[in-house]
């Protein structure tokens, strides 16, 4: 009797290993394309172990004849998932197959998975609106939706998600209003709703205290939400926040100063249409451990102060109305963009930046003065731009000992003098951008075989002299060179790199054939000027500079032309006796009697025909042949 138990029970779990090892290969047979073939590869159905499990599926994690987890992350695998099949795996806990292809929907069958922890679906072709049964998963902790073509508002019923702490939707279709869903959310930790169509308010005060009080990470960007921000009962006290991300909204107002957010470390409200002055409390030393603070393209006023925080490392304040002069310390700043603002004064002022700072964004203000000789503690500067500005004189020789400079765009300023030798030797520079200034000299390259950083090189609209120097075809990575409406005369050096992708010389005196390596960049990359400057094998090289093609057609026209004078001139006598003849012979007609009129009349005839026959083979086929020649020319 025992025997006879346990064989039966033996057979049910023999069966319900079946059932889902045929759920699996249903899913399988759903794969189109497996570039890696790790899953159509492994997935045999004659490999399973004694329990019925999967063995050596990839995957595949097995336990006592039960799936209990399914990855298959970021295998690109193409094809349709179904969601119906997996509730075939009664212990499934993990599902993730983020980062393929997969299409179908998210179906209502997803609810069935009773013990589901971890949902990651994210970077696939899923579609169609969510169902409301997702929010049966009453144990799921870890949900990731994003990057999908998801549409529709997402269902109500996300608070009866109680061991929810990861909460991600972003880039989809998502419609709706924020709070709905916001508002339902208990002890969430993580939520990230960025990149869809939601609207509404973000009023946190309406939210869950326990929300509040759990969340660390919170992106609402890049959505249509508006209004002031935290506009019910003002900012709530978040315990833990240490990420909010507002950007790319319509949030009007003024800025909040958090400053009861102690734990703060990440502060995005670019994009919006905040206005007022910028809270000084964000830049200054205090109990916060902000370090990055993101205010650029709003509608902000006012100085910028002194920044004396010392755990602020990256600072954007681009595209505001700021006015007043340059900061005299920015604390431990590395990232400044303080670009497209009015601020005005002189840019020595960034001499007491101190050495922390590596990139540097003053470009389109009204800075002036000249350019400061005491910045050599930029040890750590990438990037400098200034330009658009009415900075001149110089160049300092310490901007070519910046051991780290990889970006340096000093365009649309007043600087004038000769270029750094050093900074076309510096091995780490990717970007120069030295064009509409005043620069005078020579293009002081260097032979140097170590030079392949360099891939953007704008010289232009300068004064520059002597001719483009064969040492730029070291830079082997160049992809810009700009060097037009300069006064670089010679000619065109045939080694410049082929990793070029946008050439402009022209504006200059360049003279000689263009090289063939650049025969695929257009007419606009060589003219207007450069007039000495022709093609090879083109019809369109200038008509006073000799080449093989200009001087054989210049050879034709040489013999076409006296030949076809001569045939005209050659019909026009001809003509001309005939008439001389004609007259004659009709006077003579007027002077005889009638008797003898038709006799002479006879004569006549026949001397015309003897002087047009003489007269022809020296006028039309001369003019007949000059005509077709001409023609094939």
């Amino acid at each position: 009797m025992q025997t006879t138990c346990f064989m039966i029970l033996l057979l049910v779990k023999l069966a319900l290993g079946t059932t889902e090892v045929d759920s699996l290969l249903e899913i399988k047979r759903g794969i189109h394309q497996d570039g890696s073939g790790k899953v159509l590869g492994s997935w045999n159905p004659k490999s399973l172990a004694s329990d019925g499990c999967p063995l050596d599926w990839y995957g595949i994690t097995c336990s006592s004849g039960h799936v209990t987890a399914l990855v298959l992350d970021g295998l690109g695998l193409v094809g349709g998932f179904s969601f119906a099949l997996i509730t075939g795996l009664s212990m499934l806990s993990n599902l993730s197959i983020s980062g393929n292809r997969f299409e179908g929907t998210i179906s209502n069958e997803i609810g069935s998975i009773a013990l589901l922890e971890h949902l990651d679906v994210s970077s696939n072709l899923f579609h169609g609106s969510l169902p409301v049964e997702i929010t049966s998963l009453k144990r799921v902790v870890h949900l990731n939706l994003s990057l999908n073509n998801l549409e529709g508002v997402v269902p109500s019923g996300f608070g009866s998600l109680s061991q929810l702490k990861y909460l991600d939707l972003h880039s989809n279709n998502f419609k709706g209003d924020a709070m709905n869903l916001l508002s339902q959310l208990g002890g969430v930790s993580y939520v990230d709703l960025s990149s869809n169509g939601l609207i509404g308010t973000l009023d946190l005060g309406l939210g869950s205290d326990e929300f509040v009080t759990a969340i660390e990470y919170l992106n609402v960007s890049h959505n249509n939400i508006g209004g002031d921000l935290f506009s019910h009962d003002g900012m709530p006290f978040f315990d833990n926040l240490q990420v909010f991300d507002a950007s790319n909204n319509q949030f009007v107002g003024t800025v909040p100063s958090f400053s009861f957010i102690v734990s703060l470390r990440i502060l995005r409200l670019g994009s919006n249409k905040l206005s007022g002055s910028l809270p000084e409390a964000l830049l200054q030393e205090s109990s916060m451990v902000l370090s990055e603070l993101d205010l650029s393209l709003n509608e902000l006023k006012g100085p910028v102060e002194s920044i004396s925080s010392t755990t602020l490392r990256s600072l954007k304040l681009s595209s505001n109305k700021l006015t007043g002069l340059l900061p005299l310390i920015i604390g431990h700043c590395a990232v400044i963009d303080l670009s497209n603002n009015l601020l005005s004064g002189n840019l020595s002022r960034i001499q007491g930046w101190g050495n922390y700072v590596e990139e540097i964004n003053l470009s389109s203000n009204l800075l002036t003065g000249t350019f400061p000789i005491q910045t050599s503690q930029f040890l750590r500067l990438t990037s400098f731009k200034i330009s658009n500005n009415s900075i001149g004189g110089v160049l300092s020789l310490v901007l070519a000992a910046y051991p780290e400079i990889k970006t340096i765009d000093f365009s649309h300023n007043q600087f004038n003098g000769t270029l750094l030798p050093n900074l076309f030797n510096a091995t780490r520079l990717t970007y120069l951008n030295l064009s509409f200034n005043n620069f005078s000299g020579t293009i002081p390259v260097q032979e140097n075989n170590s030079l392949v950083s360099l891939e953007f090189l704008d010289l232009s609209h300068n004064s520059l002299t002597d001719h483009l120097p064969r040492e730029i075809g070291n830079y082997q990575n160049l992809a810009l060179l700009d060097v037009s409406n300069n006064r670089l005369e010679g000619g065109i050096p045939d080694n410049l790199p082929g990793a070029l992708k946008v050439l402009n010389v022209s504006y200059n005196n360049l003279s000689g054939i263009v090289p063939e390596n650049l025969k695929n960049f257009p007419d606009s990359a060589f003219h207007p000027g450069n007039d000495l400057l022709s093609f090879p094998y083109s019809s369109t090289s200038p008509k006073d500079v000799p080449n093989s093609n200009a001087g054989h057609r210049s050879q034709k026209r040489s013999y076409t032309k006296p030949i076809l004078i001569a045939g005209l001139i050659g019909g026009v006598s001809s003509l001309a006796l005939l008439t001389l003849i004609l007259c004659y012979r009709s006077q003579q007609h007027n002077e005889r009697d009638h008797s003898k009129q038709s006799s002479e009349k006879q004569g006549n005839q026949q001397e015309i025909s003897s002087v047009l026959a003489t007269s022809a083979p020296n006028s039309s086929p001369k003019f007949s042949t000059t005509s077709e020649h001409n023609i094939s020319v």
